[in-house]
């Protein structure tokens, strides 16, 4: 997915970082981003965990947990030429 990441040289950037919990009951960390502010990354920790959400296996509907969690870490990037 190609994001707009042209920004000024000091500028702080945001990824989202979400923790899985595979069926089996191993976990995965994976790290979206960078995004350009923090909502973007927030949207996506809980894009994911309502994607993954737990549901009730006879009536379908949200249990309230979810097998995906996770929260936003802050950095700056620091351009050099390739």
């Amino acid at each position: 997915m190609a994001r707009s990441i042209g920004m000024a040289a000091d500028a702080t950037v945001y990824r989202a970082v979400i923790e899985f919990t595979n069926r089996d009951g191993t976990k995965d960390t994976k790290h979206e981003g960078p995004y350009g502010s923090i909502a973007a990354a927030r949207a996506r920790v809980s894009f994911w965990a309502n994607y993954l959400a737990d549901r009730d296996e006879e009536t379908g509907e949200r249990t309230g947990t979810s097998r995906a969690s996770g929260y936003v870490e802050r950095g700056s990037v620091e351009w050099e030429r390739a």
